[in-house]
């Protein structure tokens, strides 16, 4: 993280690189004025310990991923929220089994000065072994204005080594800066369609940090996680991780095959429990990436 946190966080996240974050815009009750984000904040809104993750393909399995990842960071001991940002889904405490918790949602959380103290909200949240979760239930309330969302992963950025935001196909990144100007994971179904839809997105993801003198060479290339697709037949149409690779130009980590007894867990509520060994090693992989970019140790993505 830059330099120029509030004190109450407790935390030092300056690199040593890029400018200090400027002290965020406070508005009336009514939110702020009806112009672009980009325009109408005047901060630096890369906040370095975010982790945005999407993917183009619905249903490939972004969300237990990205649980997966916030659950490994947690694991080794990085304090690690978990921010549900697909706004055209959500449910994100359902898929985890944490939905009957007390605690935030962002259709209950209110930030009429467009401010949240991290370890406040922190405090608030509901917690999924050792992660906190900020998850999004559409049925239960509206769609959070976007200052309420940015200012939400900007206070969890405060009080937290790793900020994991499921930002679905990436919606959020257009209207949020703080998820658009984070580090991108992309999930990635295995498929000649997925692929497809995968080398577009990623285009679009790589042009939105072309240029940019804030976000280096590691930031601006996204890790990507190969997914199997579901209910094919003895891996018909499965592409190869090492032809995906080549095709979109990346590495690739995986693949994450599909897991009957992880999918029954989680169409039953029973949350998510992580499934095979090579699975395992991917969430690794991904979690060894993150930590090298948040500074938290020596582990690297191989």
């Amino acid at each position: 993280m830059l330099a120029g946190m509030p004190a109450q966080s407790g935390l030092n996240w300056h690199d040593g690189n890029g400018p200090a974050i400027r002290p965020q815009a406070a508005y009336d009750r009514a939110g702020p004025p009806s112009r672009s984000p980009h325009l109408s904040v005047d901060i630096d809104t890369t906040c370095r310990n975010v982790i945005a993750c999407t993917s183009a393909s619905g249903g490939a399995g972004l969300s237990t991923f990205a649980a997966m990842l916030a659950h490994r960071l947690a694991e080794r001991g990085l304090p690690c929220a978990l921010v549900d940002a697909d706004f055209t889904g959500g449910g994100l405490d359902m898929l985890i089994g944490i939905e009957n918790e007390e605690g935030e949602r962002f259709e209950t959380l209110d930030a009429p000065l467009g401010r949240l103290e991290g370890e406040a909200l922190n405090r608030e949240l509901p917690e999924w072994d050792g992660v906190r979760v900020l998850s999004f239930d559409p049925w239960n309330g509206p769609v959070p204005n976007w200052w309420q969302a940015q200012a939400a992963v900007r206070a969890l950025s405060e009080a937290n080594h790793a900020v994991i935001v499921d930002a679905g196909r990436g919606e959020a990144l257009h209207g949020i800066a703080e998820i658009g100007d984070a580090a991108q994971l992309v999930v990635v179904e295995l498929s000649v369609l997925g692929l497809a839809r995968a080398s577009s997105h990623i285009g679009r993801l790589r042009e939105r940090v072309s240029g940019d003198d804030v976000i280096g060479d590691r930031r601006s290339t996204p890790f990507v996680v190969g997914i199997a697709p579901r209910g094919t037949a003895k891996g018909t149409g499965v592409v190869d991780v090492r032809e995906a690779a080549d095709y979109l130009g990346l590495e690739i980590a995986g693949p994450v095959k599909a897991n009957r007894r992880l999918c029954s867990d989680i169409l039953s509520g029973l949350g998510i429990r992580l499934g095979s060994r090579a699975t395992r090693r991917t969430v690794d992989r991904a979690a060894g990436w993150a930590e090298s970019l948040l500074g938290g140790g020596t582990r690297s993505a191989r």
